[in-house]
């Protein structure tokens, strides 16, 4: 989104496609994001991802803050020092989708990842 290659075409289709839009490249520096009201209740709790050199994991240096860019999208995550928008979720009537401002695969411990996939996964199948 934030470099020389980046073209209108692909921010419009981030936008219309995956109904989010980018704020910023250095969202945040100390790893933590909370689950925040939204009408996805599966959706909870506290997470850390990476932010410092470690034996397990990338270190995430940079996670991205972006917003929803459409009326069925909601903030799902924030970030806790600044309460920045780190996750969206769009629920729509013929798709969704989930995008995070940091790699989910960077999050804390296995228990948390599955628990964060799980909740993803049960806020779209839910029926509305």
């Amino acid at each position: 989104w934030d470099n020389p290659s980046a073209i209108k075409e692909d921010r419009e289709w981030a936008q219309q496609t995956l109904k989010y839009k980018w704020r910023n490249s250095n969202a945040a520096v100390t790893g933590r994001v909370k689950a925040v009201p939204s009408p996805f209740p599966s959706l909870s709790g506290h997470y850390t991802y990476y932010n410092a050199l470690n034996s397990e994991s990338y270190v995430v240096e940079h996670p991205d803050a972006i917003e929803p860019a459409d009326e069925q999208a909601f903030t799902i995550f924030r970030y806790s020092e600044n309460n920045l928008s780190a996750g969206i979720l769009y629920k729509g009537t013929d798709y969704n989708s989930c995008v995070l401002g940091f790699p989910i695969e960077a999050v804390k411990g296995q228990e948390n990842r599955n628990r964060l996939v799980k909740g993803i996964m049960a806020a779209i199948n839910d029926k509305p």
